[in-house]
């Protein structure tokens, strides 16, 4: 076998070599940042007050709580791939939704791009204003003006976060909001009449806080034509609404 041939056939060792090292890399990062998009435990867990404390107690499992099937990242040309909203929670009867609210870190670099700001925001800092705005059918006889959001024939309802917890990762930001609405409005008596056409989540950047306006991202988390999907406590959940 000549000196040449020797030298090729270790080359295409450490070619085969050095692809596999690739492949391998590639897959990792991969499975890096799929894994980073969990959501972290506590987010991921229910956040109690006294009132679904005491709601639970009374009725366990059979406490109804629902989500639906929605697009859980925003996709506007101007927003794509901004925010996430991957958990979304109603209680009906107790007039309490929570939500996980999700960015990630070339978000901020986007906003800082989209405004003009001199450097990213503080990512360790909240930036973003969330809200749920639900839709109210005031011309229930007339199901075609139900899209006519912004009509005289639709009643907007903003409701705010009354509690909240949030966790870094490398890549992202969490946020679990929980929503009590009661004063505001009754959600099982509009869904029950068939009032309430959907439940919109908004976010704003805080610097630029105008309602009047469209926000800078939104996704549809509650529309009357989707069917709701019964929630399971988990045991995370159980032992946060049992402490």
């Amino acid at each position: 076998m000549s000196r040449a041939w020797v030298i090729i056939k270790r080359m295409g060792r450490v070619l085969k070599f050095l692809f596999v090292c690739v492949i391998l890399t590639v897959c990792v990062f991969m499975l890096w940042r799929i894994f980073s998009t969990g959501i972290p435990k506590d987010i991921d867990t229910l956040m109690p007050n006294e009132e679904l404390r005491l709601a639970y107690a009374e009725k366990g499992k059979e406490l109804a709580i629902f989500t639906q099937k929605y697009d859980e990242i925003t996709t506007a040309e101007h927003n794509y791939g901004y925010f996430a909203v991957p958990k979304a929670v109603f209680i009906p009867e107790l007039d309490q939704a929570q939500i996980v609210f999700r960015y990630n870190n070339s978000t901020l670099t986007s906003l800082a791009t989209d405004y003009s700001l001199p450097a990213a925001p503080d990512r360790e800092k909240d930036v973003f204003d969330v809200s749920l705005v639900f839709y109210i059918d005031l011309t229930p006889e007339n199901l075609e003006d139900n899209d006519d959001i912004g009509s005289e024939n639709i009643k907007e309802i903003r409701v705010h976060p009354d509690d909240s917890v949030s966790e870094r990762t490398t890549l992202y930001s969490f946020y679990r909001y929980s929503f009590d609405f009661d004063d505001e409005l009754d959600m099982q008596q509009l869904i029950d009449d068939g009032l309430l056409i959907s439940v919109h989540a908004e976010f704003y950047y805080l610097n630029d806080l105008d309602y009047n306006e469209s926000p800078y991202g939104a996704l549809s988390l509650y529309h009357h034509q989707r069917s709701n999907r019964a929630v399971k406590i988990s045991a995370r959940d159980k032992k946060a609404l049992t402490e």
